[in-house]
């Protein structure tokens, strides 16, 4: 039997990925993002109206999202609670948030220039995926941002004949507010194409 939740919305969890954008003064921001999904050439995100990334994104910033691996879990911890924004809100205050304007030293992350995009990719991050911005829909306290892909970069370590290695890929996943890792391979959908 199933009970019903009496909610006014539900966080199931996806995975973990580091958006990079500029501000206006042409400094870079890491924002910890985990509400995202793709299909096709589109990349549809969810962020905090509040949150630094989003005032950049407001601005023109192109944003290039990095997937994280198991590997970079301490990093995220060290800035998970971290605002590239001096003004931080009073309610984010109220969580335990300060202001960071180096968000790169205090993870120990590495920028690579852009690409196809002009914000910064994290080096340690496998998977990098560089987006134009193509709308904006603001929903009460949150963002629905449409992006387009422009450049998808991966670890030559987790290709085998120019397709990802599944296996060799352990994706960080942010399930209910709780970090856990994928651990084995369960099946094969139809339209697996990777390796």
């Amino acid at each position: 039997m199933h009970k019903e939740l009496n909610r006014s919305g539900f966080y199931y969890g996806f995975p973990v990925l580091l958006a990079t954008t500029k501000d206006q003064k042409g400094q870079d921001d890491i924002t910890v993002l985990s509400s995202s999904w793709t299909l096709g050439d589109s990349v549809v995100l969810g962020i905090g109206v509040d949150n630094k990334g989003y005032k950049n994104i407001q601005n023109g910033s192109d944003i290039t999202l990095n997937l994280c691996d198991e590997s970079l879990l301490e990093a995220i911890k060290k800035i998970e609670k971290l605002t590239g924004d001096e003004d931080v809100p009073e309610e984010k205050r109220a969580l335990g948030y300060s202001y960071e304007s180096d968000k790169f030293k205090v993870a120990n992350l590495h920028k690579e220039p852009g690409i196809k995009a002009k914000s910064v990719r994290i080096k340690e991050c496998k998977i990098q995926i560089e987006t134009i911005v193509e709308k904006c829909e603001i929903k009460e306290w949150f963002c629905i941002v449409t992006c387009k892909i422009v450049g998808i970069f991966v670890d030559e370590n987790l290709l085998k004949d120019e397709k990802i290695d599944t296996k060799s890929w352990s994706p960080l996943i942010y399930k209910f507010k709780e970090y856990v890792t994928t651990s084995k391979r369960l099946g094969l959908n139809f339209g697996f194409k990777e390796v």
